[in-house]
Formats: structure tokens, C-alpha cells, sequence
């Protein structure tokens, strides 16, 4: 058995001469590095392949904490994620499904806020992401927002002059990262969010990875019949902030 890491080291591959039979990937932000995919074979589960390739993909970053996600139905993942002291923090659900009916969407609009809008430039609104990112999802990502805004339609909200959330939407259908100042913005924000994917994109399916304790905008997208898919556990040696503003990108960068 071998461990080969692959695109400049942000993969790692495990190999049984020849054949692949197990992957993780890593991605790092200031804080953080997160293993955002861990597969091994099922017919090489319970040799220490998955305990390997996390080993591997977090070493070199001793500075950085730890956060991965494990399946809940997996009990051998939980342990190994254990072993390297990322611990479950947060239940996280990925729904999807029909673009919401226009009712639904001013139901979920309607609201007391009214706020600046303004496209999201990574410079300008740099300092203000980074305060918002550590707030809600506990770590500076600069280097991404970079990339999100090139690729994504990205919103920054300023209310009476304070930057208060941020929301990208993507041409396959996909919402997130959004991060909220407060929980009493995440809905009219999300509804935003539904709003710009489909005026942008004429998006007619969509999708966003919800952590559990983020209640406002999972009702929220259970009142507007969208489904729960997967569900995973966000583990981290880390101090998670606060989840419950927050609305993930992907599985592979959360």
C-alpha cells in the first residue's frame, strides 16, 4: 500500500500497487485546514486506509486546526476523525430541489430589513468578509472570495451603513457561501439569494449545504419544499464560531 499526494498537494491518493483505492482532499483557508472528501474502498475499510490519508492530508499543517466530515451513519469514520481531535460540531444538510414558486419566495422577501445591496468586490470588501467569515464560520478565507467572485454572482448587504451578510449564487443552481451579521437577516437574505440565482441564471433547480443549528434558512427551505438529500457531520479540533449565520458552498470547501 502507498499514499501518492496529487494537484500540489491539496489530494491525496492511496494505492494498492496499481489501483486507487482510497482519496482524501484537503483545502486550506488562515485558520484551517479542512478535509472536505475521505473514500476509501469498501473491500480495504477497516485496514487503517482512511486513518493513512487523513494523516497524510493534515500533515504540515500543525498552525492550522483540524475539520473534516464524517458520515453519521459511518461509526469507523466518527472514530478516526476522533482520533486526530476533530470532534462532531454540527449536523450539516444539503437540500435541493425546485426552484421555489414566486409566492413562496415574496413570503420569504417580506420582511422589516432594507438593505444596500452592492456587487461583492474581494478588495474593497475584504476586511469585512474576513470579520463576518470569523464570526460564522470561525475562519479568514480571503483567497476564496477571490475566486467566488470571479465565478459567482456575489452580493454584499449594508444596513444603516454596516456590512451585515454576503450571499454567492452560482450557475449550476448552487447557494452559498452566505454569511449573516445576525440571525434575524438569514431569511430575507436567503430569499435574496433565491431571487438573484434565478434573475441571473434562470435557474429552475437549487441547492445549499445548511449546518443544523442554522434553523432560520433550514424552515426556510422546508416551507418552500425544498428536500433534505445528504446529511453529514462537520467535525473540527478547532473553535467552530457561530453556524447558525451560515450557509455552505460545497462539500469539498465548505
Amino acid at each position: 500500500m502507498s499514499l501518492q499526494s496529487a494537484e500540489r498537494g491539496a489530494a491525496w491518493v492511496a494505492r494498492d500497487e496499481r489501483e486507487i483505492v482510497g482519496i482524501a482532499a484537503a483545502h486550506d483557508s488562515e485558520e484551517e485546514r479542512y478535509v472536505g472528501d475521505l473514500f476509501v474502498e469498501p473491500s480495504y475499510r477497516g485496514h487503517g486506509v482512511a486513518s493513512e490519508l487523513l494523516s497524510a492530508a493534515f500533515e504540515g499543517g500543525a498552525d492550522l486546526s483540524r475539520a473534516t466530515l464524517v458520515d453519521p451513519s459511518d461509526p469507523a469514520g466518527i472514530a478516526v476523525a476522533l482520533r486526530f481531535n476533530a470532534a462532531p460540531r454540527d449536523t450539516l444538510l444539503r437540500f435541493a430541489g425546485a426552484m421555489p414558486r414566486q409566492e413562496a419566495l415574496a413570503n420569504m422577501a417580506a420582511g422589516e430589513y432594507r438593505f444596500q445591496v452592492e456587487t461583492i468586490d474581494a478588495a474593497e470588501h475584504g476586511p469585512w468578509l474576513n470579520e463576518l467569515d470569523h464570526r460564522a464560520r470561525g475562519t479568514a478565507r480571503p483567497g476564496d472570495h477571490a475566486r467566488f467572485a470571479r465565478a459567482a454572482c456575489g452580493n454584499a448587504f449594508i444596513l444603516n451603513g454596516e456590512f451585515v451578510g454576503y450571499a454567492y449564487v452560482w450557475p449550476d443552481g448552487r447557494i452559498g457561501p452566505l454569511a449573516c451579521a445576525s440571525e434575524a437577516y438569514l431569511v430575507q437574505i436567503f430569499a435574496y439569494a433565491l431571487v438573484t440565482l434565478e434573475r441571473s441564471y434562470s435557474a429552475s433547480w437549487c441547492t445549499l449545504v445548511v449546518p443544523g443549528s442554522n434553523r432560520r434558512v433550514a424552515r426556510a427551505a422546508l416551507r418552500a419544499d425544498l428536500r433534505i438529500e445528504e446529511v453529514f457531520l462537520f467535525a473540527s479540533d478547532g473553535s467552530v464560531a457561530d453556524l447558525s449565520t451560515y450557509v455552505a458552498y460545497h462539500r469539498l470547501l465548505l
